[in-house]
């Protein structure tokens, strides 16, 4: 009787063993679980815009410890979406035309590697007006999936910019022109079900609530450092669904005071992108 006893109880202690073994294995394969760390692989399809966003990008990424973001550029300077698709057009009727780095069409860029994000914009001098994105955006996003089906493309929201020669010549404000890109990339998002990446309001309001931290280069449109590392925050935060106080990286040459609060402003405008679904 004391034998089996011992027995007994011998099985009940080794199944213990084995559930206190294996529980940790199924406690990481819950649903509620978020994302772990990831490498991300990203194609912009932009302009120099495009460029300033990324600048940073794989630094900031690489600070945050498990997460990576490679970057592969088809950025031209001022191009439009029209643009783009007019280069499309031109590489199929002669392969030879290597618009992008003087090495590449759009078509091997896109057959270059598996992309997770793809991203789209405007370019900036068009960006709040509406009409200008059609039939343009549509041919440029159907030509992305047949390359890269499984790719997010998102789109980053550009900036408005206080260039006052510019804004006189287009009969605008830059409030009127922040509001029109807001609303023109909104559109497009909207009939395609696409994320945004809101550079362009992080820059509004970075700029509304402490202007004394420049975002523009001596240009008064292109980002400079500040503007490329909050739209480089902004960039990371969405695509990795991070918040940019987490990034540890700062520029040679900014203060860590002005590194934080354009971290805190990406964050910000995440959060309520975020609450709003967008």
């Amino acid at each position: 009787m004391n034998n089996n006893r011992r027995k007994f109880l011998g099985y009940v202690l080794f199944c213990a063993i084995c559930l206190v073994s294996l529980s940790p294995l199924y406690a990481g394969n819950s649903t509620s679980d978020k994302p772990g760390p990831q490498s991300l692989k990203v194609l912009t399809i932009g302009n120099s815009f495009a460029d300033n966003a990324v600048t940073f990008l794989p630094q900031i990424a690489a600070s945050v410890p498990g997460y990576q973001i490679d970057v592969t550029k088809a950025n031209i300077g001022g191009c439009s979406l029209e643009r783009h698709v007019n280069l499309i057009k031109a590489c199929q009727e002669n392969p030879d035309q290597k618009p992008y780095m003087k090495k590449y069409c759009l078509e091997d860029l896109l057959q270059m590697d598996r992309f997770d994000f793809v991203t789209i914009q405007q370019v900036s001098s068009m960006s709040f007006k509406s009409e200008t994105f059609q039939p343009y955006a549509d041919e440029l996003i159907r030509f992305v999936k047949d390359y890269q089906p499984n790719a997010e493309i998102i789109i980053q929201q550009t900036w408005a910019y206080p260039n006052f020669d510019r804004l006189k010549d287009w009969k605008i404000t830059y409030d009127e022109m922040h509001n029109g890109l807001v609303k023109s990339y909104q559109i497009l998002a909207e009939k395609h079900n696409m994320g945004i990446m809101p550079v362009g309001e992080a820059f509004y309001n970075s700029h509304k609530k402490k202007n004394s931290i420049d975002l523009w280069n001596t240009d008064r449109h292109h980002a400079n450092v500040n503007g490329c590392y909050l739209a480089g925050c902004i960039w990371f935060g969405k695509m990795a669904d991070v918040s940019p106080k987490k990034v540890k990286f700062i520029p040679e040459g900014m203060d860590s005071k002005t590194a934080s609060f354009l971290r805190k402003m990406a964050a910000k405008e995440l959060k309520r992108q975020k609450k709003n679904n967008r």
